[in-house]
């Protein structure tokens, strides 16, 4: 599990023919970036074309939505090229020219320059245990598989013997004690992602499809420690993407609805997704073939692998917190999205029945009424007043998006414009700034900006006229 992700960092690799997932997960140059950030200067990062050291720094950048260069040497080019680095090894992180050594210091500076690196003394001693815990591992299977290896084939087998049978559990029982302990079973340490979760990730991607002693290491990770594997399994879902191995797939009909939320936050955040639209001439097959877990939609797939989640709300929280648009530890920040979200779903829900509901039209004609003259003017009002006394006019909670942003632009482009329902133009003119608020993030949303970013472009060509 943890052997071929510390390929040397310090030259000893030239002489190793294994290419680790080199040749599984070669990537081009990286200069997409998934989750929608920008970096302040051209990054480069030289490493071999294995995962080795530099997958959790590969990992970090990648989940952090930083751009950089993927730099990945043969092994015949390095004799060549190591003159030109400060230790003479690798990995080594380039910005603006300015080179960064050592892997776990560049862990470090990266945790700390986007937010991965704990500020509590506790968490940031348990990232570390984790690390150099998995670190001890890797110096003796270093030591048995490469060191050793051609000259004493019986130290090496003895070596390895002991690594899989004392020494490896001993590290891996003392991790996964780790996660037990912690407050989320999701991550190593605390409820969000720490140069931890990098670390160990890179151990996890450096291993698949390894022969011979990772094969042996990662079914003893299987068998003996599920909580570990359960844990890397579902973290590695985030990285999907970045190893080419999946494709999100979000199944809905064709129209907004319940999903459009979910589409304008992924492409906000820039995740390639599949927009599958059901006919609904296809939907009662569709709804009883078993593809759905609750016989309904919107579903994202991860596709091949199969794993799907549903439920709307579902969906937006998961990736809310993943994408950092959920701010978890801001309670009554969080109180405020969620109060935007349910009270939105309030009123898509009512326009839902009344738009598509079996029921008798006298029904649905009494329930229209109900929400036109009274439900929906309280909520707007509401909604305006908790907007008014937000610190930013451009967002609906804070100063940055949250789901509440997307809850309520995905009503907008649903059912607040909807020719069905023409009583909602007369009634959202009596919300200027909730009006306002909601015609200009539909304007940036469709050419894919933030307002941050649309001001600064404003005030830089201000500046220039």
């Amino acid at each position: 599990f943890l052997f071929f992700f510390f390929q040397a960092e310090d030259g000893i690799r030239d002489s190793v023919a294994s290419r680790g997932l080199g040749d599984v997960y070669k990537r081009q140059v990286s200069t997409q970036s998934t989750w929608g950030f920008q970096s302040e200067g051209m990054i480069k990062l030289h490493y071999f074309d294995v995962a080795g050291r530099a997958e959790s720094i590969r990992l970090l950048l990648h989940y952090a939505g930083v751009k950089f260069e993927d730099i990945r040497y043969k092994m015949e080019e390095w004799p060549k090229m190591k003159e030109k680095f400060e230790l003479k090894q690798m990995p080594v992180l380039e910005i603006d020219g300015k080179q960064y050594c050592q892997s776990y210091a560049i862990m470090e500076f990266l945790g700390a320059k986007y937010g991965f690196l704990p500020k509590c003394h506790d968490e940031l001693y348990r990232c570390l245990f984790v690390m150099n815990t998995a670190e001890d591992v890797y110096m003796k299977a270093f030591l048995g598989v490469h060191s050793l290896s051609p000259l004493d084939p019986k130290a090496k087998e003895e070596t390895l013997k002991k690594l899989l049978e004392v020494e490896g559990p001993l590290a891996l029982g003392a991790i996964e004690k780790k996660l037990k302990e912690n407050c989320s079973k999701d991550f190593i340490v605390g409820c969000k992602y720490t140069i931890a979760d990098f670390y160990l990730l890179g151990f996890y991607a450096s291993i698949l499809n390894i022969p011979d002693f990772n094969k042996a290491f990662a079914e003893k990770i299987k068998t003996k420690y599920p909580l570990l594997q359960a844990y890397a399994d579902k973290r590695m879902i985030d990285f999907n993407p970045f190893y080419k191995k999946c494709l999100v797939k979000l199944h809905y009909f064709d129209m907004p609805g319940r999903a459009e939320m979910i589409r304008m936050m992924l492409k906000f955040k820039k995740v390639p997704f599949e927009d599958v639209r059901i006919k609904f001439a296809d939907w009662p097959a569709l709804k009883t073939s078993g593809k759905f877990e609750l016989q309904q939609v919107p579903v994202m797939e991860c596709a091949p692998c199969g794993i799907t989640i549903g439920q709307s709300d579902a969906i937006m929280h998961r990736f809310g917190v993943k994408f950092g648009l959920l701010p978890l530890d801001k309670p009554e920040k969080l109180y405020k999205v969620v109060w935007f979200c349910n009270t939105i779903k309030d009123i898509m829900e009512t326009c839902g029945k009344v738009g598509f509901a079996p029921m008798p039209e006298e029904a649905k004609k009494k329930m229209r009424e109900t929400l036109f003259t009274q439900t929906a003017p309280v909520f707007f009002q509401a909604m305006e007043n908790k907007f008014k006394a937000n610190s930013s006019s451009c967002y609906l909670v804070g100063k940055s998006y949250t789901i509440a942003d997307f809850y309520i632009m995905g009503a907008y482009r649903s059912f607040l414009t909807n020719p069905m329902f023409p009583e909602f133009k007369e009634l959202l003119a009596k919300y200027p700034l909730l009006l306002a608020y909601m015609e200009k993030q539909n304007l940036l949303l469709q050419l894919n900006l933030s307002p941050l970013i649309t001001l600064l472009r404003y005030k830089k060509k201000k500046k220039k006229k």
